[in-house]
């Protein structure tokens, strides 16, 4: 079917690359829902079952490590389906797959001009949003408009540091060798940042590396040898003979999707190459026609906030068993705590500082 209304992360190559890495090693089960009209899809939601504790959960398929989930739509049926309908639907594949209860994580609140009919009644607000923004063809409105006089001389002053220290350049990865250094230093300097701030590493292990490697296409899965181009593309900045920053991205549809990223932790850190790479990245999608939005991802993270505005992502929660009700009741608890400790404004930096701490005390510190 054509599909206007989707996001990367829940694309086929996406979670291809996502199901024969991460997703075997996690042992789920994919169930692809299409609904047809007339004979037509109108609606592909990619899910998965999980099974813990003799209760199964139906998800989306590849939840673990995407942004945000939408499904796969058409867009006249997107704007006239009513979150009854779509419950309905769910129900009837609740049967059919013997699923105890359906958790929908992260489904933007409002979505192509509507609410989204998978947020269903009594969803509550994600732990965290997204950040985004509309990217105006003149980049210097947009930076002025995000940005302090004083925040914007004090990040041109950053970058004219990393400019000095020679060989300076900002590119977005185009050879196979190209994206495998840069990969090579995303992947060391996450490791680094776990070590010296604390903060859990998502791409530690071999399958969440694997993954990353198929994404950027230097590992070959079905799509891959289907000639259809790599979900992600890996951007980067090299000054003084070593990448100091990158950031890896999406391209759908008018959209730029910034995934993840990493910074060196070295003697160019004072000069923040990763604020000054994304406003390179931004810089150049605002000039180019292909792109009308910035999407920057989960995480309220400064930099974003500086940039884009937070987008209010849902949870929802349906039971179909007594299981799956006790077990929603589980979920609906942690899912409301992990909430409150994200959003407050005691508890978040109080976590943040014990992480680091703790890493201090691996270290030896």
């Amino acid at each position: 079917m054509s599909v206007p209304h989707s996001n990367p992360y829940q694309s086929p190559s996406w979670l291809c690359c996502w199901f024969e890495t991460i997703g075997r090693s996690l042992n789920c089960t994919p169930v692809i829902v299409v609904a047809r009209r007339q004979g037509e899809p109108v609606v592909i939601l990619p899910l998965q079952l999980e099974t813990s504790a003799g209760t199964s959960t139906l998800t989306f398929l590849g939840h673990q490590n995407g942004n945000q989930n939408t499904g796969l739509w058409n867009a006249d049926f997107y704007g006239k389906v009513t979150p009854a309908e779509m419950k309905d639907m769910l129900s009837t594949v609740c049967r059919q797959t013997g699923a105890d209860l359906v958790k929908l994580q992260n489904v933007p609140d409002n979505w192509h001009g509507r609410s989204h009919p998978l947020v269903l009644e009594g969803a509550t607000p994600s732990p965290s949003p997204v950040f985004a923004c509309a990217l105006p063809a003149d980049f210097g409105k947009l930076f002025n408009t995000t940005h302090s006089k004083s925040a914007r001389k004090n990040l041109l002053r950053k970058e004219r540091h990393l400019r000095d220290a020679g060989n300076y350049r900002v590119a977005k990865a185009v050879d196979l060798a190209e994206r495998q250094r840069g990969l090579d230093a995303f992947f060391e300097q996450r490791a680094v940042r776990a070590r010296v701030a604390g903060i859990p590493n998502v791409f530690s292990q071999a399958p969440a590396r694997a993954f990353l490697s198929s994404a950027l296409g230097l590992q070959a899965t079905f799509d891959r040898q289907a000639n259809a181009p790599a979900p992600l593309d890996l951007w980067y900045l090299e000054t003084g003979g070593h990448i100091r920053a990158t950031y890896l991205c999406a391209e759908h549809g008018k959209t730029l999707y910034a995934y993840s990223n990493s910074v060196a932790h070295d003697d160019m850190l004072a000069n923040s190459p990763g604020l000054v790479l994304i406003k390179e990245i931004i810089e150049r999608a605002c000039v180019n026609p292909r792109f009308d939005t910035l999407d920057l991802g989960l995480g309220e993270e400064r930099y974003k906030t500086g940039w884009a505005e937070p987008v209010l992502l849902k949870d929802s929660l349906l039971a179909m068993s007594w299981k799956g009700t006790l077990r929603l009741r589980v979920e609906a608890a942690r899912l409301q705590t992990k909430t409150r400790l994200r959003n407050s404004a005691t508890l978040w930096p109080l976590i943040r500082r014990l992480r680091k701490w703790k890493a201090g005390i691996g270290r030896g510190g």
